[in-house]
């Protein structure tokens, strides 16, 4: 159980520096690997370096959540990933109101056609089955769908590249605020970053 524990402990050890290396060191590996003939190995490092690559494209999407937003304060960003599809949220407080701001969007490779997809059957929908409670509207000529009903009010901006800009009031009522908030934090600008266009 002892040599369990501590080839485990071992494994995680190892993790963790691969983790915390540098990039240019990670695929100095690959290459490496690739002129031995050691595909396995170089893929199993390019595996890392693709981990490196989606964590620092994650924290470039937590910046384009700023700081303050129509005069509300924002506190920390989180980051959460599940089959490959990636979350950044960040909540802000202002005078009796709390709005959870959050970009949705796939990882590499299929899982961001499959968001594209996702969002434009949303885009679709917000469209052509407007219901009661439901404002279509655009936002930086992207379709924006504010939606009251229910004990949740939340306004979902579907970005060009597949992407989903949602904010959710979660404390208050005003969802002019949402609005606001939708006009402001530059949406055209978070579609270009995570499109990758400069």
């Amino acid at each position: 159980m002892r040599k369990v524990f501590i080839s485990g402990l071992s494994v995680l050890l190892l993790s963790t520096t691969v983790l915390a290396e540098d990039l240019k060191t990670i695929l100095d590996r690959v290459v490496s690997l690739e002129k031995e003939g050691n595909y396995p190995k170089a893929l199993d490092e390019l595996g890392w370096a693709r981990k490196e690559i989606e964590k620092k494209n994650s924290e470039m999407i937590g910046t384009l959540l700023p700081d303050s937003l129509a005069g509300f304060t924002g506190g920390k960003v989180e980051t959460n990933g599940a089959l490959g599809f990636n979350t950044v949220e960040r909540e802000y407080a202002g005078e009796n109101m709390k709005v959870k701001v959050s970009i949705t969007s796939g990882g590499p490779g299929g899982n961001n056609q499959a968001m594209g997809g996702l969002a434009a059957l949303g885009q679709m929908a917000a469209m052509f089955g407007q219901q009661a409670g439901q404002d279509v509207f655009r936002v930086d000529g992207m379709t924006a769908s504010l939606n009251t009903e229910g004990s949740t009010p939340d306004l979902t901006v579907f970005l060009t590249g597949g992407s989903i800009l949602k904010f959710e009031l979660t404390k208050g009522t005003d969802t002019a605020t949402l609005k606001k908030m939708a006009e402001t934090i530059g949406v055209s600008k978070i579609d270009s970053k995570i499109k990758g266009v400069s």
